[in-house]
């Protein structure tokens, strides 16, 4: 599917996208062998709270959420991809198109990061990846909603074309509370630049 094509009547099978890379990272699908980092993102205080990813982490749990992670690419539903150092071959965190509208031709994007890989570029290299991966989906539009305190994974979004857009107020829960988030947003072609 393209950008000038029209969305099909039934969402594709995004699990048979191949793997997409550049100098830094390299973004496939979720794997068996790579439930380390998914018990160890559990263990993280933030990133349980923001996901789908168990705490605390059991085998089965982690089973549970592999499977999740399949169901919603091949129901056309998101993309969720490890990130992976191409420098040591290692999961370092997630990236994911998530929320995809067929008809619509939108998406919100997420990321997280294992907190001892930090600092070292991962987010900003593996959401460099997602806009053409959603050029290529046929997406014209997609979104980031980011906490207001963290500025970190704003920079990301601003040094990558997203545009803030404004505040949802009281837009998602995070623990026992409901957050305010920040909007922002990156158009595609043919409403936008190329990625």
């Amino acid at each position: 599917m393209t950008a000038d094509q029209p969305p099909a009547s039934q969402p594709p099978d995004l699990r048979v996208l191949p793997p997409r890379s550049n100098d830094a990272v390299l973004l496939r699908p979720w794997q068996q062998a790579d439930l380390p980092a998914v018990a160890e993102a559990s263990t993280d205080p933030y990133i349980p709270l923001i996901t789908t990813v168990p705490a605390p982490y059991t085998p089965g749990e982690g089973a549970a959420w592999l499977q999740r992670q399949h169901d919603q690419a091949g129901e056309g539903r998101g993309c969720p991809l490890a990130v992976i150092s191409r420098s040591t071959g290692e999961v370092v965190g997630n990236a994911i198109i998530t929320g995809i509208d067929w008809h619509h031709r939108r998406a919100s994007i997420g990321y997280w990061i294992l907190a001892r890989h930090r600092g070292h570029g991962y987010a900003r290299a593996a959401v460099a990846l997602l806009p053409g991966l959603a050029s290529q989906l046929g997406l014209v539009r997609i979104e980031a909603q980011i906490e207001p305190g963290n500025r970190a994974s704003q920079a990301v979004c601003r040094s990558l074309g997203f545009i803030e857009e404004g505040t949802l107020r009281a837009w998602y829960r995070i623990g026992d509370h409901n957050r305010d988030m920040i909007l922002f947003a990156r158009l595609l072609p043919p409403y936008g630049p190329p990625p």
